[in-house]
């Protein structure tokens, strides 16, 4: 049976952190079986992962190096630099990583996403491509003929990113990416894929392109000639877009990794919380807020407690700033700004907008497994339970139904459009496409 704890840590970036995200170890690579010829014709298919165990590794320098080294910097400069890819917010630039984690992971399976991949190869004609060099194909899922073959261009791409970083530092990537895709390919537009995490940036990339629009500034990651395309809205550049498992309304999972390390195997993560509270993409996957400004988060004896999550006093007052967050005025201000990002950052993807109202959409969410989604007030601070333990008091309370990772409410939180299809499957957060059935609807979805 799947360890549950292992399934959570998939979601948030701190889940990826810790090491074991999802299910599942490292798998081997599946053998080669029989292929279709690959068409020439084929619409460039571009898949955004969400948060894995695999990128986690690469990023903080391998598996037996601490987990402090996926800390972010929390100073004046990297507040005033949010935003921009291209500050070096741990050494090197968030422009540079998406090349990085290419290199390191080309052999290793797309977690979430590898049937998909294995599937448009192996039956659609797609040929998979480094998405900075569109005629590089030297990938084990292609066949030996297209790996050499260095005159055409790919067809099917995996977007890499710093998924630590604020989302709006990964669209800027990403859409200079696709605007690169298009450019070697000719292609007037791209089918999306997002996974987790990964379906958050791609609905921001829909609507605001590659630019800042909290703060109203253009990606500055874009040359000359590509800075129109990667700016405007995404949506005249995508065709269709899936979506996989998507936390649209948060995941109570920011919050646990926000508050404690976790345990694994009876092996703590030291240093993951200190880690995770640099990382913008902690602050902006917290559960959304009502009207009102509070989150329905904490159940308990007195009942539930509808909490002012967004107010930095509250993470003050009940110690939820790791060391002597209080006395530490760069700290403090950090806090501030994180919290009012999130805010602004989830006032620009809770309604209906017409960009991305404009693409044809297909939302996927899991309603079968027991989910997080409130915290447990105890007399020494927040308690959180697993999948695994039923017995628990207040664990009807403290979970709802979801994918593991993502509640179902969540992955199904977009509004209702009529450009907008949704689907609930009984499912693992990793697993979607696991499901034959699933997967050939996807790949009729976007193939139609």
């Amino acid at each position: 049976m799947v360890d549950p704890r292992r399934e959570w840590m998939g979601l948030v970036i701190l889940a990826l952190v810790m090491l074991l995200a999802a299910c599942g170890a490292e798998g081997d690579r599946i053998e080669e079986g029989p292929r279709w010829s690959s068409a020439p014709d084929r619409v460039p298919i571009v898949l955004i992962p969400g948060i894995s165990r695999e990128s986690a590794r690469i990023l903080r320098g391998g598996s037996f190096v601490p987990f402090s080294a996926l800390s972010l910097r929390t100073d004046a400069m990297a507040l005033a630099n949010l935003g921009d890819p291209r500050f070096p917010a741990d050494g090197a630039a968030g422009t540079e990583v998406p090349a990085k984690l290419e290199r390191a992971l080309r052999g290793t399976d797309v977690r979430g996403l590898q049937p998909l991949i294995d599937r448009l190869v192996r039956e659609e004609g797609y040929v998979r491509g480094d998405p900075g060099r569109p005629r590089d194909k030297e990938y084990p899922e292609n066949a030996p003929a297209e790996r050499s073959d260095r005159t055409r261009v790919a067809s099917l791409f995996v977007l890499y990113y710093d998924w630590r970083r604020d989302v709006a530092e990964s669209a800027c990537v990403v859409a200079e990416r696709i605007a690169r895709i298009r450019a070697a390919t000719g292609a007037p537009h791209v089918l999306l894929v997002g996974h987790s995490f990964g379906g958050v940036v791609a609905r921001y990339y829909l609507r605001y392109g590659g630019g800042d629009a909290m703060r109203n500034r253009d990606c500055p990651a874009a040359d000359a000639a590509t800075r129109a395309a990667v700016n405007a809205p995404g949506t005249q550049n995508v065709g269709r877009l899936v979506l996989l498992g998507v936390p649209h309304r948060g995941s109570v999972l920011a919050f646990r990794a926000l508050l404690e390390d976790f345990s694994l195997f009876s092996v703590l993560a030291l240093g993951l919380r200190d880690a995770v509270f640099t990382m913008p993409v902690a602050w902006q996957l917290l559960p959304y807020a009502e009207s009102d400004g509070r989150v329905p988060l904490v159940v308990g004896g007195d009942g539930e407690e509808r909490v002012p999550l967004y107010a930095s006093r509250t993470w003050l007052e009940r110690g939820w700033v790791p060391g002597d967050g209080g006395g530490d005025p760069v700290r403090v201000r950090f806090v501030e700004t994180m919290l009012a990002r999130a805010v602004a950052l989830h006032q620009r993807l809770a309604d209906r907008h017409p960009a991305e109202e404009a693409v044809q959409r297909l939302m996927v969410g899991g309603e079968c497994r027991p989910t997080p989604a409130r915290a447990i007030a105890t007399g020494n601070g927040m308690q959180f339970v697993s999948r695994g333990q039923t017995d628990h008091p207040f664990f009807a309370r403290a979970t709802a139904p979801g994918d593991g990772v993502v509640t179902v409410e969540s992955a199904m939180g977009l509004p209702a459009s009529p450009t907008l299809a949704s689907l609930t499957v009984c499912t693992g957060h990793n697993d979607y496409l696991d499901d034959s059935v699933l997967l050939g609807r996807v790949v009729r979805f976007l193939l139609q």
